[in-house]
This record gives C-alpha cells, structure tokens and sequence, in this order.
C-alpha cells in the first residue's frame, strides 16, 4: 500500500510542479516578453498613420488620433 501512496504523491507532486510552471508562464516576470516587438510595431504603424493624416491635410484627425488613449491602435481610424 506504500508504494501506491508514493506514487499517487508523485504524481501530485508533478501535477503540482506544472500548473506552477503554467501559472508562471502566463503571469510571471517573463510573461508578456515576447509580445515587446509586436508592442513596437504596433505604435511605429500608429505614428505612421498619423504622419500620413497630416500630409494628407488631415489635422484634425490626426490631433484626434494622436491625443486618444489608444493612439497605436489602428482600430477603428477611418481610412484615408
């Protein structure tokens, strides 16, 4: 009986050690890292709209753009 209960320790002491792994892939120190240059690109491709919207004659919107919360976010801008 004492080997069933070690291995049933075992096996929740590894079950354990993975969702603690899991849990610290998603929401420890190193989470979201990877996502750093996909953050970049994201706000180069905002400012670019806004450059584009002034040439256009646009400033109004620009200013609107530029000023709002989510300026990087290409969401929801009206096309050119």
């Amino acid at each position: 009986m004492s080997i069933n209960n070690s291995e049933i320790a075992r096996f929740r002491q590894q079950q354990a050690l993975e969702e603690e792994a899991a849990r610290l892939g998603l929401y420890g120190l190193a989470s979201g890292t990877a996502r750093h240059d996909f953050i970049i690109k994201r706000m180069e491709q905002g400012a670019e709209r806004i450059l584009r919207l002034l040439e256009a004659g646009k400033h109004e919107e620009a200013r609107k753009l530029a000023e709002s919360d989510t300026w990087c976010d290409l969401q929801g801008v009206p096309n050119e």
